[in-house]
């Protein structure tokens, strides 16, 4: 057996889910068929152009997010503030002293940049020597928030909820995480949502499996993604729009994206 003090990292991460419990939330448990932006990949690799799968299906959000900033959003039973620019908040993993840690990086206005640009992007992030990795980059409040009664440091957190721009700065304006980043088991993960933001993906393994296309069954290679959609902010009737949105860019319209 072993034994060791909760790190600070750790502790913070517990305030934050604490911070957003309590949510009303519906989810959505998706398929998208790849097999065609997945050859399209390859060959831009071939030809040494950049962009992974990865970074299309972040700039297919962000773009979906721009032409519908109802899911690009921020909810406290006060105010609600759509926001113009799409900053994705993604997990990555950097070495630091020899251990991997996990390492919040905002992608700022996701929706103006390529899939190339946001690729190198991520890249840099990764081989950077910056310390942030979390939502409090300050080690002043990094250590009270972790030092002072747990309940406290919720309460205190909680107040800056109702500062959507400060939420925004602080962790973006909506959470993307990809399982596939670091497993090829196939499933569906569903990510921890809750608080004030509109909407939350995870993205899955690419599978090959048997499909039903045109009245014959085809080989085709399939994305797992789990879309969890705050329930506050979105109803059920915009939320299946979206989706149909974002299935259409990523299947059919990628080409205009990359």
């Amino acid at each position: 057996m072993r034994s060791a003090r909760t790190t600070r990292l750790r502790k913070l991460s517990m305030l934050g889910f604490d911070l957003v419990e309590n949510g009303h939330n519906f989810v959505a448990i998706l398929e998208f068929d790849i097999t065609s932006l997945r050859k399209t990949l390859r060959e831009r690799r071939v030809a040494g152009c950049g962009g992974s799968l990865f970074s299309f299906l972040l700039k297919a959000i962000a773009t979906c997010l721009a032409e519908m900033p109802d899911f690009n959003s921020i909810i406290d039973y006060r105010n609600t503030t759509a926001f113009g620019e799409v900053d994705l908040n993604i997990p990555i993993e950097v070495e630091r002293g020899g251990r991997l840690v996990t390492k919040q990086y905002i992608v700022r206005g996701a929706d103006r940049k390529s899939a190339a640009e946001i690729a190198s992007e991520i890249h840099a992030a990764k081989t950077g020597d910056d310390d942030e990795s979390g939502y409090v980059f300050s080690s002043f409040l990094q250590a009270l928030l972790t030092a002072i009664p747990r309940r406290a440091s919720v309460f205190l957190m909680r107040s800056l909820l109702r500062n959507h721009a400060k939420v925004k700065e602080l962790s973006g304006t909506v959470f993307v995480t990809s399982v596939s980043m670091f497993s090829n088991v196939p499933g569906y993960v569903i990510p921890y949502i809750g608080g004030p933001k509109a909407v939350s993906f995870a993205l899955g393994s690419a599978v090959k499996k048997p499909v039903v296309r045109r009245d014959a069954v085809e080989i085709r290679e399939m994305l797992n993604m789990t879309v969890v959609f705050n329930h506050d902010i979105v109803d059920g009737a915009p939320a299946a729009r979206f989706i149909n949105r974002l299935r259409k860019i990523v299947e059919l319209e990628y080409a205009k994206l990359l």
